[in-house]
């Protein structure tokens, strides 16, 4: 496949991010991209909690990009299940619905209201998320309007690649956090509420998070027209 230069931008970059994640001192520089993937993340808690007839009491998001999501009933199995699954699902729909100019504007309006939304009605008691949520819209709002033609496609299909990567940080975190006892996480309290290993949950969420990128790139860029 002969991609184009701004195909051939997208990966490059996001091997560049990849590698800053994997590089703790320089890993401040994702932390816009970070707050996006969070709120996606958290966001997805809180709809999976109303779906499965639970409450959400707030979402707040951390200084250093991580996010809590309290809720009382639901599911506890999807509740545990949506934030990554979530993600995978949403980055999946950014990659595969932008691969033209008019379909990524669209995705970047409806990330825009996807946030504004979810900083309306669930954030709370987060100065953090507040300024990130409302950055976040304004930017997207400005993407949506001003970028034309690959720009506006390379900016959608970037977010949704990053959204997918997600999965593959929270591998690599719960086997830090496994090897260091250093606390729970959403593989963690799949494990309290299945008994099967909260490694195998990370795995599968990972596997799900590099399919949709690859479904997603291979499909949107084998049909768009050169």
């Amino acid at each position: 496949m002969n991609l184009k230069r701004h195909q051939k931008l997208l990966v490059w970059v996001c091997l560049a991010a990849l590698v800053l994640w994997a590089f703790a001192p320089l890993r401040f520089l994702l932390l816009p991209v970070i707050y996006f993937n969070t709120y996606v993340h958290e966001l997805s808690h809180a709809l999976a909690t109303l779906v499965s007839g639970g409450i959400v009491e707030y979402v707040h998001i951390y200084g250093n990009g991580s996010g809590l999501t309290l809720s009382m009933g639901g599911s506890p199995v999807l509740l545990a299940t949506s934030g990554y699954v979530g993600s995978a699902i949403v980055g999946g729909m950014l990659v595969y619905f932008s691969r033209t100019e008019e379909g990524a504007k669209r995705m970047l309006w409806i990330a825009a209201a996807f946030i504004g939304v979810g900083l309306l009605l669930f954030v709370r008691g987060s100065v953090i998320g507040v300024v990130a949520g409302i950055s976040w819209a304004l930017a997207l709002v400005a993407g949506a309007a001003l970028l034309e033609d690959d720009a506006a496609v390379f900016a959608a299909q970037f977010l949704g690649v990053q959204q997918c990567l997600t999965s593959v940080y929270a591998f690599i975190a719960l086997v830090t956090i496994s090897a260091n006892d250093l606390g729970h996480s959403d593989a963690k309290n799949m494990e309290a509420v299945t008994h099967v290993p909260a490694l195998f949950w990370s795995l599968i969420w990972m596997l799900m998070g590099l399919a949709a990128i690859g479904i997603g790139l291979r499909a949107s860029w084998k049909n768009e027209p050169y």
